[in-house]
């Protein structure tokens, strides 16, 4: 017990002396650290708010960069496609094959359905028609990109029409499809090559180089008001006051803006633009035709648009009569919206022609068109076109002819739908020299949609 004590003891004492020689020893170091700690951990505060500092300015950095990136391609998109669709060559809107960016296609359309009514003098009758100042229709562009200069394509371009309205008649309101009876017509099935500093070749079925160069129009009314006074109602056929009968002539027989030779097979140039101007010509199995088209901006306010053709149109049905033609037409187009477009043609005939009253035809047919017109926005969803046109034909049909037009239209755009919306009225006088028979005039109005894809 004493020797267990005494063991005790001794272990205290010893304890005690190294703890009273360690303290004064160890306290001042045990200071010294914590106020390192202190110091270390300020300074790790500060690092850590200069790192999450620096992550938000990267990350605001990285937002910019991306607005910058998308605005840089979209810009350069953009003007990709301004510069492709100034050189013809691969359409700015297209889907992508499997070939690559080199090959592109462009898929296009529109219905345009409308509602005729016509009034002969003697009575009068609606019908439901396909508008063929612009028919319905649907096609693809593609476009094949050699090099910067050099683009191969194709076109091919149906168009389906059921009771156009250049048909519809007073004895078949209901006439159903067009042309062979399947209601399709091939508009384009045509190759063609591109290049900038030479020009544009095609080869195929499409438009000749006078096609359209009678209906220049920067009015806006195409659709339903244009120089080609026939498509609205052609078939309508005029009333005979003498018999009271309605007679075998009709709308489409006298009035004629001797339009080209439309679209043909055929082999095509067009020369590259110069300040301005193109050249194109059209060689057909037999005839062909040469046009010169212009259009430019002048100045901030002004653009004008012009045309004029020969044609030889011994391929075309118009063959069996006429020898050559000529048309021309032209509109100007001011920012303030007014417009004025002018047309005009000239057919020469064949020699061995004769009237139907059995006598030599002597006079060659004419045309004359002029038409004012105002685009202006009234509404947020799109242009309001006006337009109010005067025509004549002179000796179309036979000598002594006068057939006179007189038309206004409107037309709403509905671009952000895709859609036009358009109403037109159209007089129509037919005066065949005295003594001969007296007709009715002819009232049409048509009114419909076009909506393209």
């Amino acid at each position: 017990m004493t020797m267990s004590y005494n063991r005790g003891f001794r272990f205290w004492v010893v304890f005690m002396l190294i703890a009273g020689g360690l303290l004064p020893i160890c306290g001042p170091a045990m200071a010294a650290d914590e106020a390192m700690l202190k110091r270390m951990e300020a300074l790790i505060q500060k690092q850590q708010r200069q790192i999450e500092a620096q992550a938000r300015a990267i990350e605001k950095l990285q937002k910019q960069m991306g607005t910058l990136s998308n605005t840089a391609v979209r810009e350069a998109t953009e003007a990709a496609k301004t510069e492709v669709a100034k050189s013809g060559a691969v359409p700015p809107d297209v889907v992508r094959n499997e070939n690559g960016d080199k090959v592109s296609l462009k898929l296009y359309g529109h219905a345009n359905r409308a509602w005729l009514w016509a009034d002969d003098g003697d009575s009068s009758d609606h019908y439901f028609v396909d508008n063929d100042n612009s028919s319905s229709r649907m096609g693809a562009i593609a476009a094949a990109r050699v090099s910067d200069d050099l683009t191969f394509g194709g076109r091919f371009e149906l168009e389906y029409q059921s009771n156009p309205s250049n048909v519809v008649n007073q004895d078949d309101k209901d006439p159903g499809d067009s042309g062979d009876g399947t209601g399709f017509d091939e508009r384009w099935i045509d190759a063609q090559i591109t290049s900038k500093r030479f020009g544009k070749l095609y080869l195929g079925k499409g438009s000749t180089a006078s096609d359209d160069t009678a209906e220049i129009d920067l009015s806006g009314t195409g659709v339903v008001a244009t120089s080609s006074i026939e498509d609205m109602a052609a078939g309508i056929r005029f009333f005979d006051d003498d018999t009271n009968t309605l007679s075998s002539t009709n709308i489409g027989d006298v009035f004629d803006n001797f339009d080209g030779l439309g679209r043909r097979n055929r082999i095509r140039y067009d020369s590259p633009i110069f300040w301005g101007f193109s050249l194109q010509g059209s060689v057909l199995s037999d005839g062909g035709d040469v046009a010169l088209k212009y259009a430019a901006k002048w100045g901030e306010n002004w653009k004008f648009a012009a045309a004029v053709a020969y044609a030889n149109p011994q391929a075309t049905s118009d063959g069996d009569t006429i020898d050559d033609q000529f048309n021309g037409s032209a509109s100007l187009l001011h920012s303030s919206g007014l417009n004025v477009t002018v047309a005009g043609a000239y057919a020469d005939l064949k020699h061995d022609l004769i009237n139907p009253d059995g006598s030599d035809r002597n006079d060659d047919p004419t045309f004359y068109f002029a038409k004012l017109g105002y685009r202006g926005r009234f509404f947020k969803v799109g242009e309001t076109r006006f337009s109010v046109d005067y025509g004549r034909n002179d000796d179309r049909d036979q000598d002594e002819d006068e057939a006179t037009t007189a038309g206004v239209a409107v037309v709403q755009d509905l671009s952000k739908f895709g859609m036009e919306y358009y109403l037109g009225y159209r007089w129509h006088e037919l005066d065949r020299g005295p003594g001969s028979t007296d007709f009715d005039e002819i009232h049409a109005i048509m009114s419909g949609v076009r909506v393209k894809y």
